[in-house]
């Protein structure tokens, strides 16, 4: 099986960048450099007019960010390119609902994998983005990071989507990542 990291800031420069063959990071370094290189109009100031050139800034800043991480692998670059799509989602829809376990039930009703996944997005931006509402309907924090990583994988069960495996992995990580990226966006 292969999966293709594909990245949309890249038009005029097609790169494959495959799991599982040697030199997967190496490759991924050369595309982050040379999104760097690309990144001069954010250094200082983000001014975003379209959802496109939102979701360009956070791959640029995660993408940098996951070069800085410590355990950088092709999975945590997969992870970086989804959350930067999530963030610009959540940017033009709000969730349907913000409680994460209404989205397990859900599931369990109808029967619908992706039901699980936007749970587990949910469950994700509250640890990133909005970890004061984790207390909210008697959860703590630390539930709502255990419910985003079993259901993404979860998903990834029922789907084989590795992205969703690749999150319940590298779940924690991303979300000090995405932390991280936000707190720099300020």
């Amino acid at each position: 099986m292969e999966n293709v990291l594909s990245f949309s800031t890249l038009k005029n420069h097609p790169v494959n960048l495959r799991i599982g063959q040697a030199g997967d990071l190496a490759e991924y370094v050369k595309i982050a450099t040379m999104l760097r290189q690309n990144a001069e109009e954010f250094n200082d100031t983000v001014a975003v007019m379209d959802f496109n050139r939102l979701k360009r800034v956070f791959e640029l800043r995660l993408a940098d960010l996951v070069l800085q991480s410590k355990n950088a692998n092709a999975d945590l670059c997969l992870c970086g390119d989804y959350v930067a799509a999530l963030l610009t989602e959540i940017g033009k829809a709000a969730p349907e609902s913000w409680y994460a376990a209404d989205y397990f039930a859900k599931a369990a009703d109808e029967n619908n994998p992706t039901v699980l996944k936007q749970g587990a997005n949910v469950c994700f931006l509250i640890c990133s983005v909005f970890p004061d509402r984790s207390q909210h309907r008697n959860m703590m924090y630390n539930n709502y990071v255990v419910l985003g990583k079993v259901m993404y994988y979860n998903y990834y069960g029922k789907t084989g989507a590795m992205i969703a495996y690749f999150m319940c992995r590298r779940f924690k990580s991303m979300v000090a990542i995405t932390r991280e990226c936000l707190h720099k966006l300020k």
